[in-house]
C-alpha cells in the first residue's frame, strides 16, 4: 500500500500510524516465524528478532522523536515519491559523478523490501530490520553457534539505528558482506557490495576500496614484508598527492565545523560559520605530516567518546560504555587463538585504525561522530569474529 498523497507529516501517535506499521511488523514476524517452523533458525533467534522487529514501533517517535534523526523524511519522501509516481521528489536533485544520488539510492534500496506498507518514516526503518535479519541468517551459515552470532546482533547501535529510516544500516551491512567476502577472497562479490557505498557513504567507500588494494594488488594479507611494501607505498602515496589530499581534508573539516557551529546571537549554518567563524584558518592543515599527527592525537579520543564531561542526556553514558565494551570485544578476538599474529588481523586493524584516524581529524558533532564510529567499527568487529571462527580456518586449508 502507497500513500499518493504522502507529505511530510506526522504520523507518530495515531491509529493510522500503528495499523499502518504494526502490518509490517506482522509480515516480518510471520517470516521469522516460519524460518523456526523451517528449523532454519533456533528459539532464542525466534525471539530475540521478534523483539528486534518491534523496537521501530518503541524507539521512532514513542522514545525519540525523529526530527532528532531528521534525514528519514528526505529518504521517506523519495521513496513515497518513487512508488506513488515513479519519479524522484522535486528536492532530490543533483547527481554526484553522474550515477545518482545518495537520498534517491537510500530510498530505491529501502523501498525494495516486500513490506505491506510504505507509509511513514517508520515503514522504511521495518525495511531496515529485514535487511538486518538478512544479513544475519547469511553470516551464521559460517559459525557452528547460531547463539554466538545472534549476540553481535544485539548490541544497543545496531538495534537503534536500524529502527530509523537512516541509510546507516545499509552501510554497515554492505560494508560487512565486502569485508567477509574479500576474507573469503570473492572479490568479484566484494566489488559488487562495495560499488554502492559510492553513493551512499564516501568516505567509508574510500576505506574499503584501500582495503581492496591493499590486499588484491599488495597482497599485505600474506607476510610482514608485503604489508610493509604496503605501508611505505601508503606514506609516498600521501606525500605525492599531498595537495589533493589537503584539499578533501580540509573541506571536510571545515564543513563539520560550521555544521556544529553557534553564532554568538544563536543562529546555526554554514552561513553563520562563514560571518561568525573566527579561528576557521586552524582547521586548516598545510601538510599530510601535520594531518597525520593530529588524527594520531586525536584517534583515542575519538574511540572512547562521548567522553564524561560531555554527557547531556542518558544515552551518552551508554554509548560510551558500549564503546568501550567494542573496543574490549575486538581485542579479545584478537587474543583468541592468537589471532594477533595473524597477517590477515593485521591488515584488517591497521585499515581499521587508518578509516578511524580519519573520522579522529574530521571530528565535529560528537552525537554525529559516534554514528559514523559505530557504522565502520562494526562491520570490522564482525570480520574478526569471522576470523577467529573454524569456517575461516577451514576454507584456507
Amino acid at each position: 500500500m502507497v500513500n499518493e498523497y504522502f507529505s511530510l507529516h506526522s504520523y507518530g501517535g495515531t491509529l493510522e500510524y500503528y495499523l499502518f506499521e504494526l502490518a509490517n511488523f506482522s509480515a516480518l514476524a510471520f517470516f521469522v516465524v516460519f524460518l523456526y517452523k523451517l528449523n532454519y533458525i533456533n528459539s532464542n533467534s525466534l525471539i530475540a528478532w521478534l523483539a528486534i522487529f518491534f523496537t521501530p514501533l518503541i524507539i521512532n517517535y514513542f522514545i525519540i522523536p525523529p526530527s532528532l534523526f531528521g534525514d528519514q523524511f528526505q529518504y521517506a519522501a523519495e521513496a513515497m515519491s518513487l512508488k506513488a509516481s515513479g519519479t524522484s521528489a522535486e528536492y532530490t536533485v543533483g547527481d554526484r559523478f553522474g550515477i545518482g544520488n545518495t537520498v534517491t539510492l537510500t530510498a530505491k534500496m529501502l523501498g525494495a523490501v516486500p513490506l505491506p506498507n510504505y507509509m511513514t518514516v517508520t515503514s522504511l526503518a521495518f525495511a531496515n530490520k529485514f535487511y538486518l535479519f538478512i544479513t544475519f541468517l547469511w553470516l551464521k551459515r559460517f559459525f557452528s553457534n547460531e547463539n554466538e552470532v545472534l549476540l553481535y546482533f544485539l548490541i544497543p547501535s545496531i538495534i537503534l539505528y536500524s529502527s530509523m529510516g537512516l541509510r546507516d544500516t545499509l552501510c554497515i551491512l554492505l560494508s560487512l558482506i565486502f569485508i567477509i567476502n574479500l576474507l573469503r577472497d570473492r572479490y568479484v562479490f566484494a566489488v559488487v557490495f562495495l560499488s554502492p557505498l559510492l553513493l551512499l557513504k564516501i568516505q567509508v567507500f574510500a576505506v574499503l576500496l584501500l582495503y581492496l588494494i591493499a590486499r588484491l594488488l599488495f597482497r599485505a594479507h600474506k607476510n610482514y614484508y608485503l604489508f610493509m611494501l604496503f605501508f611505505l607505498a601508503l606514506l609516498i602515496g600521501g606525500f605525492i598527492w599531498e595537495e589533493e589530499i589537503l584539499e578533501v581534508l580540509n573541506l571536510y573539516r571545515l564543513a563539520f565545523a560550521a555544521e556544529d557551529f553557534i553564532a554568538p546571537d544563536g543562529s546555526f549554518s554554514y552561513a553563520a560559520f562563514s560571518v561568525y567563524g573566527v579561528g576557521a584558518e586552524a582547521l586548516v592543515l598545510s601538510s599530510v605530516g601535520e594531518a597525520i599527527f593530529k588524527a594520531i592525537l586525536n584517534l583515542p579520543m575519538f574511540f572512547i567518546m562521548p567522553l564524561p564531561w560531555n554527557w547531556s542526556n542518558i544515552f551518552y553514558p551508554l554509548q560510551a560504555l558500549e564503546s568501550w565494551l567494542l573496543i574490549y570485544l575486538y581485542v579479545r578476538l584478537g587474543m583468541k587463538q592468537n589471532l594477533y599474529k595473524n597477517y590477515e588481523f593485521i591488515l584488517l586493524t591497521f585499515i581499521l585504525l587508518i578509516g578511524s584516524s580519519m573520522y579522529a581529524l574530521l571530528m565535529g558533532n560528537e552525537g554525529t561522530f559516534v554514528r559514523y564510529r559505530f557504522s565502520l567499527f562494526y562491520p570490522f568487529l564482525l570480520a574478526a569474529f569471522y576470523l577467529s571462527s573454524a569456517s575461516y580456518k577451514d576454507s584456507k586449508k
